[in-house]
């Protein structure tokens, strides 16, 4: 990577939501796979869980990365773009795992680091062009 490489911080938080993404996703499969159920959940409450936790995982990362990436691109100091990134990461983590093991804490920790993030975000956007 060099250094005039465009979005650097926006491409590792990324990079590493992607990879999250994925592990939920073979999550889903494999419990499908190992349950037989094609199509929805088939009322088992396991595989409603992992579904609920991709779903989530790509109903709020996708504005949350796009955002992030307009920040960076706006020129918003490194370190914020970096904290609202790694916060992200840790939110997204925390939520996923609060809902696999049903430990409420972390879930509602996870879904409340990751408002924070997306109001912080949506806030410094609109501060810049205001």
């Amino acid at each position: 990577m060099t250094a005039s490489f465009p979005l650097p911080i926006t491409t590792v938080i990324t990079g590493l939501l992607a990879l999250t993404l994925v592990g939920i996703s073979v999550r889903v499969t494999m419990l499908r796979a190992a349950k037989g159920i094609s199509l929805f959940d088939g009322g088992d409450k396991e595989l409603g869980r992992a579904m609920r936790v991709q779903g989530n995982f790509t109903e709020y990362v996708p504005m949350a990365l796009l955002l992030l990436a307009l920040l960076e691109w706006m020129g918003t100091k490194p370190w914020l773009v970096y904290g609202l990134g790694v916060a992200l990461v840790v939110a997204r983590a925390s939520h996923a795992w609060g809902l696999y093991s049903n430990v409420f804490k972390a879930r509602a920790f996870g879904g409340t680091v990751t408002w924070l993030v997306l109001a912080i975000e949506g806030l410094i956007a609109l501060s810049v062009v205001a």
